[in-house]
């Protein structure tokens, strides 16, 4: 409905148009009606239509406007609204008129009055905003005009920027001006410019009109001079001129109100800037092409390049191009700043805001086309951005194979659009919506070369701007950073490859023409120009970049400027940026040989000019100048980033040895920068993993979980084998180089020039490279054969696409698996515009995986090889390019060349002038020689066992810095250190490959060093070598070691006669060489040595070093200061003891050495006292020996444990105690039961037995009191003893609560001696418990303690005590009665009491019989009847006043030698006493001892005699008469009970006596009981320890080959049979440690028990490895085992990850040593404690070793055991359980009861009154000891009868035969013959 109206309308207004009538403001509304109802197609042919019509209405009203705008008459307010508003209209149509006619304009329609109206517009005198508006508007005009602008347009062109310098535009053009560039041809075009002397000839010009022309300088500048000149030229009507020039007066002067602008020119030239930008779209050409936009705004590019640029940019050069880089260094250069500066910076960010093609965030990371692309991939603005908009603003624009960028274009092969490009559719109607944006950065990046020049020209400006403007700076550098890590939305072209490019600089036609001639035409052949290539622009920007780092502000800041600390922290920031890039550049992009060339140039001179030869005092920062400050702020990342991209270019590429020897000499001219030292000895580290991975075939990880470690055990560094094929992740070595990154080196492959590698380098590595031949290449060689289907796929599609484009999305994709698969340091964020510039956003990682992917060979040239290209299978392949072949990446012989070279990086130490840095380099020197022995400990686990680990590369230096003065003390002495490490590294007994004697070619000077050392004056040395050269001198016995051991002892004198006690005394150390030199045999003594003065060679020979020897060490067990050291001191005398007593050597001195050993038992410190008396207990196993040879010491030894016992008793419950006390303990039983109760019942002097003493002792400790008042134990005091020390440092201050109960193991070994003193050794060994239950014996009670035994009459169960059971069973006589070989003359009963004790010893049984006399059974004489007397007077009428006289005491009293008249009680006790000593201990039993009665009781007892007497003759008297009455009274013979015996047995015990009735009780019967019986008849009652012994033999370190060891060398066999016994597993009743035959545990095991423990060890050799589970089940044993001893006849140190278990808390590992000597070394966990009597590194003879070892393993056992805060000792566990049982089970009774139950233990029932009868088959039961018989028990065999005892075997003896099970007893129904009475014989 409003169609036709608006039709109408518009049509009236065209007719109003054209109507000259109708004013000017009526015309221009209606135009403004007619615009409002066309668009721009119909808008642009109105206007041609009526162009005429159209500008009159413009320029009338325009002058309407300024008439208006000048009039005085109205207020001013009113004039100037209305002006404004006619000016604005007019303005508006301007802008129409100048967008919709270009091509009038062009042709320089108007130009007279367009150049008059500008000339208004831009005068001075305008305000502000109208300028700006002229400024653009006059951009339109000026560009339509283009090349056909007059030279006053140019002018007014080159003045549009107020403040800069007018530029003087010459006639023949600017020399600076090149030639004009066509943008669509790429051609030059020669034309003639608008010559001044046009004008110049114009009649107005001549002489005598010259003065007409306005030629003085006035305020309107020189756009009011063009003006005018323009006014005289072209409005001459007449010859006379009558028409005169008006001078422009400005149109809108600016207000009161508008503020002004404080900086006109940058502001204009930002105007001018963003006007060149915007305004190119606006016009509205026929022609709207793409192309033509471009040509239009390099039309004004170019005018500003010849106008402005010279004046903005001074050091703008011409010459420098992208691609003919300019590669020189840059140099130290001062920063002036000049005028236009901030016009500088504008300039820059323009050009890199247009440059940046921005990605979005988030975005993926696929290349984006160019912005030369299809309509479709352009976003269509309704408004055109800033430049300020255009910094942030991102293209939406997707990248597909079908829409290729414009560089692309031109060689493309294949698209999958069909999408022309719009300059070849303009014709078709298709009008396309250019974007300002696109067309700016297609001219700058993507038009012709000389553009692209620029536009990095302009960037390098912003290298050597002011720091005060850091801004612009960091803007470049994040331009160049997204453009070098492809963080684009398209990839601009000049980064791209010219593959085409051949010699005559022109591309070829490519292989496939997809595009007709036109497209080519226009486009291709350009875009294929503009590519200059990555490198290129790496080499440009790496170059250019540097200029940051060498310039030095302006001396003179200008008043405003920022402070010079401002400054420098600017400078630092960029610094920082830019290196951010170049570390990018070395980790993940693909560069080439000329590239790497040129970074490494570059670092080097940024190095060499940024770090002085003076570095910074922090303190001092304010004194020093700028460039020391900035030097310091950069050292670290300078110096990282030097010494890894150097690392990284020789994976790459073959560095030229000039730069090599650049890059040493700077590094040695810098070597006092603390920052470098550090530097490189990170990365020596990284190289030592990167060594050990690829030649050595391990993995250095850190376990963190190790820990480790994992960083392993307790957090050490974790060795593991490098898997094949190497895994990708690894630990990384991020900025501090916290980890080694497992990124591969992956890149493009890059043609790599081919450069021979120099002789000496060759010479260098030639024995490496022989010795690397063994190790795994086989994956860095797979990339030569595999070429799956996959990469002939990819081969083929790569022919459908741009090769520079493949290239760079290949380089991409590798970056991307380095960042993402192989790295764990965190990548660089992708820049958005903002750069970060901490160092550690972009991580420098040295690669350490190298695997068949990262190892590249370089594309051969065409003349190299033929035919192999690509795959490099030429002679070079394989090898290294450090080497001069083509493989890239890490291989063993690079590996091995790299480390060499890097460690002599940095010079001879020994010139570093700095002590600290000197210091610090032999510091880390030290930890790399540490790194190197944990290389050579884990050589083998990948089978890699020939290849030398080079120790010795530092023996040089080392023994040069003897040599240095006294201000490198501290460096000598780590050089010392180091040298002794170094030389101790290889053990002896290394194969041929692995000998010390290549890598001890120094043997001499290290001797030589070690005699100056030790003998010089200069305690730090002295303390030095000590520490890290004496402990390990004599095992090593290098040759000629001999010579020094006067020195070494003359050192560690002088060491512990020193008062120092710190950490840096070796004192321990000392006492160790000393100690093992006692082990040394005596002959070696009376070997020539060296005397021990320095600088003097002269030898002597020294029989009696050993008594010397000895003297020192007693002195340190009496007066050490240090806790460790004293230990060690007693451990070493422990030894030597033991030896002497193994081998029976006759040795005076030795009670005084035992004496000083128990002297140390009264230490304060408690912790040495343990440790002293676990040696002492080891001494114990050579009682005999000592009783035999030294008579009174075991005595010594007994009193002095028990004056020491008695000093503790009373605080023995302390838990610092309780672990001395019990040692002590178990020494006492030890030593006491091996004496014998003979020697300690001895009494001498009137002194106490020891006996006696003994269990005084033990009473108090038991009781808590103290016992020190007990008789003899006095001590002798020894003034020369101190129990003090000075130092502990025996490990951690703080241990768990001790489980130990004192005073419970004190009642135990109480008991203990009280059953076995004089029993022991038993005959087997290791029974104390006896296996013999109630129901053995007794067929009817079954098998097992089982019910039967609650309801049996003849079995009675009762406790004794609080801590004794009793168990009383009546059996009949095992033997038939008589036959038992008894004292002739006496009988046995024919039944027996079989007595069973429960107590804390264990269990007991035992057989008794009654004894007496019946001759009427077995006589074969006569018997002869006694006379009796006559006279019925008493017999024994006078036995009160005489005693029968004495019988010999060997003579058994009888009736034959008897007076008739006299008892023989007397005689019997002689009798007994005489036969049996053990019962009388020591005493007559006939002996009468003192009246027990008080004087009065004794006549009252006479009397009661005297009176029982006459009662006897009364009876006498009356006998006759009572016989006759007891004749007729006749009762039947009464059997005996089947409990009768055992009553009569108790009651004889005095059980039922009133004393005891109050501890007897009986027990209640029933099923629990049983069970806790079982239970406890089950439990130990002595310690027990498993400890694992492995035979490690020459040449294994792998687990199974160890394992698998069925026997050992035959010392190994010895060392096993004295280290224990060997018995049979199957028939073994004590401890089994978890071995049963059938178990998987072997046929033996060798064992041992004592007194007070059992032990079983695990043999590797004794247990089966036929099979992968069999070597399981041994892992397991000696896995769960707390303690491993090792006997290794490697020459590599036993390492203890090699059986992994959580176990193993303490490691002993023995090594054989020539001589019958053994080097022994202790291990354990940092919890456990400090034990003896082995010390670390020791050495030992063999004689004594198994004792010592021994003795160590179980005090290990129990320090472990110390450890576990619930633990229970045996005695403990036992001990609840018997108190237990007891509380539970305790039948409370009354007399009367409980006589009736012992009477008849069970009510007997009428059935069951035969059960007596049943009894006749038992057997004597063989009371076997200890509960390992309770297989019995538990075995399913029905049996009645005890075990029988086993056999152990010999040390190797071997059972034969399986032994049968026990027998068992004859059936119930067998026929017993009758009992007979047994007579003696």
């Amino acid at each position: 409905m409003f169609t036709k109206k608006s039709h109408q309308d518009v049509k009236k207004s065209s007719v109003k148009i054209q109507d000259s009538k109708k004013d000017s403001a009526t015309r221009l509304k209606h135009l403004k009606i007619v615009l409002e109802h066309y668009d721009a197609d119909e808008a642009k042919s109105y206007f041609e239509a009526n162009f005429s019509h159209v500008y009159y209405i413009l320029y009338d009203n325009f002058i309407q406007a300024e008439n208006n705008l000048r009039q005085r008459e109205l207020p001013f307010h009113l004039v100037h609204k209305a002006g404004r508003e006619e000016l604005e209209g007019a303005l508006s149509l301007l802008e129409k008129v100048l967008c919709l006619l270009p091509e009038l304009i062009t042709k320089r329609w108007q130009l007279h009055s367009l150049t008059r109206i500008f000339s208004k517009l831009l005068h001075s005198g305008n305000s502000q905003k109208l300028r700006a508006e002229a400024v653009r508007y006059f951009l339109l005009w000026y560009q339509a005009l283009g090349d056909n602008a007059p030279v006053e347009v140019h002018k007014m062109f080159a003045s549009l920027v107020p403040g800069l310098p007018e530029f003087c535009i010459q006639p023949n053009g600017s020399p600076l001006k090149g030639k004009p560039y066509d943008i669509t041809t790429n051609t030059s075009k020669e034309r003639s410019n608008f010559s001044i002397d046009d004008i110049m000839q114009h009649p107005n010009f001549n002489a005598e009109n010259s003065k007409k022309i306005v030629v003085e300088q006035t305020s309107t500048g020189i756009i009011g001079k063009i003006a005018n000149v323009s006014a005289s030229i072209f409005h001459d009507t007449n010859a006379l001129n009558p028409v005169q020039s008006v001078e422009i007066q400005p149109l809108l002067p600016p207000t009161a109100s508008e503020k002004a602008i404080d900086n006109e020119t940058k502001y204009f030239f930002e105007i001018l800037l963003d006007g060149m930008a915007t305004s190119i779209t606006k016009i509205q050409w026929k022609d709207r092409s793409h192309t033509k936009a471009m040509r239009s705004f390099a039309f004004l590019l170019e005018r500003f390049k010849l106008y402005y640029l010279p004046v903005i940019c001074p050091q703008f050069n011409y010459k420098n191009s992208l691609y003919k880089p300019n590669l020189d260094l840059p140099v130290q250069h001062n920063i002036l700043d000049d005028d236009y500066v901030i016009c500088r910076v504008t300039l820059i960010k323009w050009v890199a805001s247009y440059a940046h093609f921005m990605k979005k965030q988030g975005s993926d990371h696929g290349v984006q086309p160019s912005s030369m692309t299809s309509a479709g991939s352009h976003m269509v603005h309704s408004t055109t951005p800033t430049p300020a908009m255009s910094l942030h603003h991102e293209e939406e624009t997707s990248f597909t194979v079908g829409h290729p960028s414009d560089s692309s274009r031109a060689s493309s092969h294949d698209s999958a659009s069909n999408t022309p490009h719009p300059s070849l559719e303009s014709g078709s109607g298709v009008c396309e919506e250019l974007n300002s944006e696109q067309v700016v950065r297609d001219v700058l990046c993507c038009s012709s070369r000389e553009h692209v020049d620029f536009t990095i020209e302009v960037l390098r400006q912003a290298f050597l701007l002011p720091f005060s403007h850091a801004a612009a700076v960091r803007r470049v550098i994040a331009l160049y950073k997204d453009w070098i890590q492809m963080n684009v939305a398209e990839i601009p072209p000049f980064l791209m490859e010219n593959t085409y490019e051949q010699s005559g600089g022109e591309p070829p036609i490519p292989p496939r023409r997809l595009r007709n001639d036109s497209y080519l035409g226009a486009v291709g052949r350009d875009n294929v120009m503009v590519r200059a290539g990555l490198q290129n622009v790496l080499q440009v920007f790496m170059t250019q970049a540097a200029n940051v780092f060498l310039a030095s502000p302006s001396p003179v800041a200008p008043p405003g400027a920022l402070s010079q600390q401002q400054l420098l922290e600017e400078q630092t920031d960029t610094c920082k940026r830019v290196l951010n890039i170049y570390r990018y550049m070395v980790m993940h992009v693909a560069m080439d040989a000329n590239t790497w060339e040129q970074l490494l140039l570059v670092l080097l001179q940024i190095t060499s000019l940024v770090l002085t030869k003076v570095p910074p005092k922090r303190k001092q920062e304010s004194l020093v100048s700028y460039r020391i400050i900035l030097g310091g702020f950069l050292a670290p990342a300078l110096f990282q980033t030097l010494i890894v991209t150097w690392i990284k270019a020789n994976l790459n590429v073959a560095v030229k040895q000039e730069l090599w020897q650049n890059f040493m000499e700077l590094l040695t001219r810098l070597t006092h920068w603390e920052d470098l030292i550090k530097e490189w000895a990170k990365t020596m580290e990284t190289l030592t993993r990167v060594l050990a991975r690829h030649v050595y075939s391990l993995d250095l990880t850190e376990a963190v979980g190790g820990g480790g470690d994992a960083r392993g055990t307790r957090g050490a560094r974790r060795v593991t084998p490098a898997p094949v094929p190497l895994p990708r992740p690894a630990q990384g070595l991020s900025t501090h180089h916290q980890s080694v990154a497992a990124a591969n080196d992956t890149r493009t492959p890059g043609k790599s020039p081919k450069s021979g590698h120099e002789t000496h380098q060759r010479k260098e590595t030639s024995t490496s490279r022989r010795q690397l031949q063994r190790c795994r290449s086989d994956p860095h060689l797979s990339k030569l054969n595999t070429r799956t289907e996959a990469d002939k796929d990819q081969d083929r599609d790569k022919t459908r696409r741009w090769y520079s484009l493949d290239s760079l999305r290949n380089s991409q994709r590798h970056e991307e698996r380095d960042s993402d698969g192989g790295s764990r340091s965190p990548s660089p964020a992708p820049s958005s515009g903002v750069e970060s510039s901490s160092i550690k956003d972009s991580p420098l990682q040295i690669d350490l995986v190298s695997d068949g992917g990262n190892v590249e060979w370089s594309e051969n040239d065409p003349g190299d090889g033929g035919g192999e290209s690509g795959l490099g299978l030429g002679a070079g392949a394989g090898v290294g390019v450090v080497l001069g072949g083509r493989a890239r990446g890490w291989l063993p012989d690079v590996a091995a060349v790299l480390w060499r070279r890097m460690l002599a990086a940095l010079g001879d130490p020994n010139n570093l002038k700095e002590p600290q840095a000197h210091a610090h380099l032999y510091n880390y020197l030290i930890h790399l020689n540490a790194t190197l022995l944990k290389i050579s400990a884990n050589q083998t686990l990948n089978g890699n066992t020939e290849i030398h680990v080079p120790f010795n590369l530092v023996a040089g230096w080392c023994l040069e810095a003897e040599a240095l003065p006294p201000t490198h003390r501290a460096g000598k002495l780590l050089a010392l250190r180091l040298l002794c490490e170094s030389t101790q590294a290889q053990g002896t007994g290394a194969p041929i490959s692995c000998n010390n004697r290549l890598h001890l070619a120094h043997l001499h000077l290290y001797q030589r060093a070690l005699h100056h050392g030790l003998t010089g004056e200069d305690r730090s040395v002295v303390d030095v070598l000590v520490e890290h050269a004496a402990p390990r001198y004599l095992s090593l016995a290098l040759d000629g070691y001999s010579l020094l051991l006067l020195d070494f002892v003359h050192a560690s004198t002088v060491v512990l006669n020193s008062s120092d006690m710190g950490p840096s005394c070796p004192r321990t150390a000392a006492v160790t060489f000393l100690g093992s030199l006692l082990s040394l045999p005596d002959g070696l003594m009376n070997a020539p040595m060296l005397q021990p003065y320095p600088h003097q060679y002269n030898t002597v020979s020294c029989p009696d070093l050993k008594e010397h020897v000895l003297n020192i060490v007693v002195r340190v067990c009496r007066r050490e200061g240090a806790a460790r050291a004293r230990c060690a001191g007693a451990c070493a005398l422990a030894a030597h003891v033991a030896h002497l007593l193994a081998t029976r050597a006759p040795s005076p001195r030795l009670p005084s050495y035992v004496t000083c050993l128990l002297q140390m038992l009264m230490m304060k410190n408690k912790n040495i006292a343990k440790v002293v008396s676990d040696a002492i207990l080891v001494l114990a196993d050579y009682t005999d020996r000592i009783v035999e040879l030294y008579p009174g010491l075991a005595g010594k030894i007994i009193k002095w444990i028990c004056a020491c016992l008695a000093q503790i008793s009373s605080s023995s419950t302390r838990d610092s105690v309780k672990p001395l006390a019990g040692s002590l303990l178990l020494c006492l039983a030890e030593f006491a039961v091996r004496c014998g109760p003979a020697y300690l019942m001895q009494e001498k002097d009137g002194d106490q037995s020891l006996l006696l003493m003994i269990f005084k002792v033990l009473y108090a400790v038991m009781r808590g009191t103290n016992g020190s008042d007990i008789d003899g134990l006095s001590l002798p005091v020894d003034e020369d003893f101190d129990a003090n020390i000075q130092l502990d440092n025996l490990g951690p201050k703080s241990s768990p609560v001790s489980t130990i109960d004192v005073k419970l193991w004190a009642q135990t070994i109480c008991t203990q001696l009280v059953l076995f003193l004089g029993h022991w050794p038993l005959w087997s060994g290791c029974q104390l418990s006896s296996s013999v239950c109630e129901q053995h014996d007794s067929p009817s009670l079954g098998a097992e303690l089982g019910p039967a035994v609650l309801s049996a009459p003849h079995v009675q169960l009762m406790r004794f005590s609080e801590s004794t059971l009793a168990s009383l069973i009546e059996l009949r006589a095992l033997e038939p009665a008589g036959a038992a070989a008894t004292t002739p003359g006496l009988a046995t009963s024919d039944r027996q009491v079989r007595v069973l004790l429960r107590d804390i010893a264990g269990k007991a049984c035992w057989d008794a019989s009654a004894l007496y006399y019946d001759p009427s059974t077995t006589i074969t004489e006569a018997l002869e009847h006694l006379a009796l007397p006559d006279s019925v007077d008493s017999p024994r009428d006078n036995t009160l006043s005489s005693l029968p006289p004495p019988l010999p005491p060997n003579l058994l009293p009888d009736f034959k030698n008897s007076p008739p008249d006299k008892h023989q009680l007397d005689h019997v006790l002689a009798y007994i006493g005489h036969t049996s000593p053990e019962v009388a201990c020591g005493r007559r039993l006939d002996e009468a001892g003192p009246s027990p009665l008080p004087p009065g009781a004794e006549d009252e007892l006479v009397a009661a005699l005297v009176s029982h007497r006459n009662a006897e003759r009364h009876y006498l008297a009356n006998r006759e008469s009572e016989e006759e009455l007891e004749q007729t009274e006749s009762c039947g013979p009464v059997p005996p009970g089947p409990f009768e015996q055992c009553r009569l047995l108790l009651a004889q015990l005095g059980t039922l006596a009133p004393a005891r009735r109050t501890h007897a009780q009986l027990l209640r019967r029933s099923d629990r009981l049983l069970r806790e019986l079982r239970n406890l008849d089950a439990q130990r009652c002595r310690e027990t320890h498993k400890v694992a012994v492995i035979y490690v033999a020459k040449g294994q370190e792998m687990r199974n080959e160890i394992l698998s060891n069925r026997c050992g060398s035959p010392a190994y066999e010895a060392f096993l049979a004295a280290l224990a016994w060997e018995v049979e597993l199957e028939s073994h009743v004590g401890f089994a440690g978890g071995l049963r035959s059938g178990g998987g545990g072997g046929t033996s095991a060798p064992y041992i028990a004592t007194l007070t423990l059992e032990a079983l060890f695990h043999v590797a050799t004794r247990m089966p490895a036929d099979t992968p589970d069999a070597i399981l089940n041994k892992t397991r044993h000696l896995g769960n085992d707390e303690v491993h001893v090792v006997w290794s006849e490697h020459w590599r140190p036993y390492k203890r990850d090699t059986l992994p278990t959580q176990f193993c808390d303490v490691l002993i590992v023995l090594y054989p040593l020539a001589g019958g000597l053994l080097r022994c070394t202790v291990s354990r966990k940092p919890d456990v404690s400090v034990f003896g009597p082995l010390w670390e590194e020791c050495i030992v003879h063999v004689s004594c070793a198994a004792a010592l070892v021994r003795g160590a393993a179980f005090a290990g056992g129990r320090a472990v055991r110390a450890t576990m805060p619930l633990y229970q000792h045996a005695y403990s566990e036992r001990a609840r359980s018997l108190d237990a049982l007891v509380h539970h089970h305790t039948q409370p009774t009354t007399f009367e009861h409980f006589v009736e139950r012992i009477r008849e233990p069970v009510a007997l029932q009428p059935a069951l009154s035969n059960t007596a009868a049943e009894q006749g088959s038992g057997r004597l039961a063989a009371a076997l000891l200890d509960h390992g018989a309770s297989t019995w028990g538990t075995s399913n065999e029905t049996h009645t009868i005890s075990p029988r005892p086993v056999k152990r075997l010999g040390p190797f003896k071997r059972p034969l035969t399986t032994h049968a099970g026990p027998q068992t007893a004859p059936p119930a129904t067998q026929i017993t013959p009758a009992p007979v009475p047994r007579r003696n014989r």
